[in-house]
């Protein structure tokens, strides 16, 4: 049975498969969440906001563990929407003038319109992280398929390591069969010819006289 040392169990334990879901998601939003803050404070949504959206969301795409890749892409774009929304909103209320109580046509277009402005951004963003998420799952299944093939001549090495071997320990068992009977059609042959040796009496002779 084999043991694993402690150095390559700790080599195992520090092998780094990727971030998990949660913890990408929730570097996007931060990213966003950050953005949002920035954009209210200048009054205006700028490159700031898409930066930060465009960076974490690429990172994120290439750090993540593989299993969250799609949750990953396809939460990012509804996340830069909602973030949108809100430093919209928020950048309208402080722009609103005190006519009255409520949200007037001209704050929902101020509230909607960056979501179709900055589109192309999402678009290329969007695209870009799809880009990565196909160029991880494809290097991934390369490897895969890399180990399978090197276990797949593993095991024949293995096989043909074994049949070599029985094959070896057949004709050990044969060639000592084969001595076993040679030796027991040696030794009767040699009994045969003492008997054959051995004087014959005849019903006259003398037992008595040797």
């Amino acid at each position: 049975m084999s043991h694993l040392s402690p150095r390559s169990s700790h080599a195992q334990r520090a092998t780094f498969v990727g971030l998990p879901t949660g913890s990408g998601i929730a570097i996007i939003f931060a990213a966003l969440f950050t953005g949002v803050l920035l954009s209210v404070y200048g009054g205006l949504i700028g490159w700031p906001f898409l930066a930060l959206f465009a960076a974490a969301t690429l990172l994120v795409t290439t750090l993540v563990n593989p299993k969250g890749l799609y949750l990953t892409v396809a939460s990012a774009p509804i996340l830069f929407v909602l973030g949108l929304l809100v430093a919209g909103w928020f950048i309208a209320r402080g722009n609103a003038t005190t006519e009255g109580p409520g949200v007037s046509k001209a704050s929902v277009l101020a509230i909607i319109y960056p979501t179709v402005e900055y589109f192309p951004v999402l678009a290329a963003v969007t695209a870009g992280s799809l880009a990565i998420a196909f160029l991880r799952i494809a290097l991934i299944k390369r490897q895969n398929a890399a180990l399978e093939r090197r276990d797949r001549r593993e095991r024949t090495r293995a096989a043909a390591s074994n049949r070599r071997t029985n094959r070896q320990s057949r004709r050990a068992r044969e060639r000592t069969n084969t001595v076993t009977v040679e030796e027991l059609l040696r030794r009767r042959n040699e009994t045969g010819a003492q008997r054959t040796r051995r004087p014959r009496r005849s019903l006259g002779d003398d037992l008595y006289s040797e």
